[in-house]
């Protein structure tokens, strides 16, 4: 990831540029891991998140976990797969949603009912 600035939309927002590597840092290290990258319409703009699951997870604590799942919100989407890297790797210029608002909309939408909080992170 690179940051830069962009000089659209008022004043200059903080974006990055995004490697489309499906994998989450929280469930990378457990059993059985899926990672999909998805696109949700808001408010006229397209938002880049991703959602990851794991499943037969086992702690150090002898504890385990028939599943868990989490949504990585990577942000606004600036320009979609529009090159890739030096390992062939497509890659998208994302602006972080930084609004709380907006946040709180995107979680609900994104994971309903009283639970959601803890279930999606912004980049």
């Amino acid at each position: 990831m690179s940051t830069s600035q962009r000089p659209s939309r008022g004043p200059a927002a903080p974006v990055y540029v995004y490697t489309h590597t499906l994998s989450d840092p929280v469930l990378d290290e457990k059993r059985f891991t899926t990672s999909t990258e998805h696109i949700l319409e808001y408010k006229g703009r397209r938002v880049l998140y991703t959602y990851t699951e794991a499943s037969a997870i086992s702690f150090c604590s002898a504890s385990g976990a028939n599943y868990a799942g989490n949504m990585n919100v990577k942000g606004y989407v600036i320009r979609w797969k529009y090159g890739t890297n030096e390992r062939g790797e497509l890659l998208s210029e994302i602006e972080p949603v930084m609004d709380k608002k907006a946040q709180d909309e995107i979680t609900r939408i994104l994971w309903p009912g009283t639970n959601s909080a803890p279930r999606v992170f912004f980049a």
